[in-house]
């Protein structure tokens, strides 16, 4: 009786025919990864939640004091199109002044002043683009309270944001 070393020859093809299968669905993923990611850039270098602005703006706009919440100047400040001022009622009784500054490229200053001490907070690293926001106010109906319109658009001209915060409604 002759002992067999080794592997015969259609084993080893039909090894390297599963192998080859299996390294072809690697390469094809790995493609179909790559050119998804170049469809859907991500720049980790870039505020990743532009939301935390518009989160922490609706939060601000929807405490608005009930009487005269939109100011036209507050110390330095005054109100434009890139800069919104509103009194907003704190949670303990009170109200401080909140201002929101859109004038600086990339970035984003809220301002609250609670008995004339600031408290501050930016966002930094946010798209260049994002500075092409406008903050208007919007009349919705006759007899209600006035809302903010806030609207983006990204560096090709096309609508990013454009929504309408509107304060809640107080007796």
């Amino acid at each position: 009786m002759v002992k067999q070393r080794g592997y015969t020859l259609i084993e080893v093809v039909f090894a390297m025919a599963i192998f080859g299968m299996f390294l072809a669905v690697v390469f094809l993923l790995t493609a179909e990864m790559r050119d998804y990611e170049k469809r859907l850039p991500i720049n980790m270098h870039k505020h990743p939640q532009v939301i935390a602005v518009l989160a922490r703006m609706r939060r601000d706009v929807a405490d608005a004091a009930s009487r005269q919440p939109y100011q036209k100047s507050y110390g330095t400040y005054t109100s434009s199109d890139k800069v919104l001022i509103i009194k907003t009622n704190m949670p303990n009784g009170g109200e401080q002044t909140v201002i929101w500054d859109f004038r600086t490229p990339g970035e984003v200053r809220r301002r609250a002043y609670n008995v004339g001490v600031p408290d501050d907070w930016v966002a930094r690293g946010l798209p260049l683009d994002f500075s092409n926001l406008e903050i208007d106010a919007v009349k919705i109906t006759a007899g209600s309270a006035w809302a903010t319109r806030i609207k983006a658009t990204d560096g090709k001209g096309r609508i990013a944001i454009d929504t309408i915060l509107q304060p809640r409604a107080t007796d």
